[in-house]
């Protein structure tokens, strides 16, 4: 049982940090210099090594010594690596264009919330999405508090494939009982049925706007509305050809359900989990489009990557100021990158530009 606690902390200590866990180490930290535990310079030295800190386990050492480190506990729990379920697909397994967006969209989540830099989001962003196998792309995440769920195998049907065995043996029977029947007596009439050749009509091409546009961003709006019979989500992020989305499950406020989008909303996986405590209710009624068209086209020349493209943005709570915002993500041909965070009324509340 000792190895097993040991094992578990040595996969914690590895997971990365967010601002928010940075932010609650800073907050013991500020009280034990307060109440004389540390002095002056080991104060400043230990928040200084608490805003650079990489992992969990790194924020952990610097309050293990103190008298109130059960503050920096109280944040949300973390995902733990496991061990595969029967159900899900073996790491050599290719992946699919769905799974390589959930983890865009998992590593776009821990770039908003502090566990990845600019460069590493932008390579690991670029890993993903040349990534051939579900172990390749769980590889990626691996470190991250918040991983997108495996893909498992479909259920077997095995009432329907009864069915089709009886059916089968029914056809045959009457078959028989065709073959056997007298050339003098007259044939049953048998019914024409008709075939029809769907290959053969042309495909009903309907034009869809870019979703990392504004246009893109009001027909998603319109379409969840359509959907769902409100505006309101947890989160949601907007790439050029697909999108996702959380919401609360009906029913349940505590319980949240992920939707994927590519013209039409579909569940993305069958799990429910539990409602991030960070998670805000954000209302895209009241995005002001104007707003957001404008730091759309303005984004790359506001983060200096001025020969770049707005590649996806995501609506989410912003940990540091405690609301909903819009984080836009720019990226050129050469993988410089930056992003802005935007209040739902478009006003810049941050600017992270490219330092190169």
């Amino acid at each position: 049982m000792a190895d097993s606690g040991q094992r578990r902390a040595a996969v914690d200590s590895a997971l990365r940090a967010r601002d928010i866990d940075r932010a609650q180490a800073s907050t013991v930290l500020d009280a034990a210099y307060a109440e004389g535990q540390l002095g002056a310079q080991e104060y400043h030295d230990r928040v200084a090594s608490a805003s650079e800190a990489r992992t969990v386990g790194e924020l952990a050492g610097l309050i293990a010594d103190l008298q109130s480190p059960a503050v920096f506990g109280e944040s949300a729990p973390v995902e733990r690596p496991r061990r595969r379920a029967p159900g899900e697909y073996p790491a050599r397994t290719r992946a699919r264009s769905s799974d390589r967006a959930a983890t865009v969209t998992a590593l776009d989540a821990a770039r908003a919330d502090g566990q990845l830099d600019a460069d590493e989001h932008a390579a690991m962003i670029e890993l993903a999405e040349e990534a051939r196998t579900l172990g390749d792309l769980s590889t990626l995440v691996a470190e991250l508090q918040h991983r997108p769920a495996a893909p498992t195998k479909p259920r077997v049907r095995r009432d329907r494939t009864r069915l089709t065995v009886v059916a089968l043996a029914a056809i045959t029977a009457v078959a028989g009982f065709v073959w056997t029947v007298r050339d003098d007596e007259p044939a049953p009439a048998v019914a024409t049925v008709a075939i029809v050749d769907y290959d053969a009509a042309p495909p009903l091409v309907i034009a869809t706007p870019m979703l990392n546009t504004l246009a893109g961003f009001v027909q998603f709006r319109d379409d969840y509305r359509t959907k769902f019979g409100d505006t309101v989500l947890d989160e949601a992020v907007l790439h050029d050809e697909h999108a996702s989305a959380v919401r609360r499950t009906p029913g349940n406020a505590n319980l949240t359900a992920d939707y994927t989008y590519r013209g039409g909303f579909a569940r993305s996986n069958s799990q429910i989990t539990t409602r991030d405590r960070d998670a805000v209710d954000i209302d895209l009624a009241q995005v002001n489009t104007e707003a957001l068209g404008a730091a759309l086209a303005n984004a790359p020349a506001t983060v200096r990557v001025p020969d770049g493209a707005v590649t996806h943005f995501r609506f989410a709570n912003d940990s540091s100021t405690g609301g909903p915002a819009i984080v836009v993500f720019v990226r050129d041909e050469v993988s410089r990158s930056g992003h802005l965070v935007l209040t739902l009324s478009g006003d810049v509340l941050k600017i992270y530009p490219y330092k190169g």
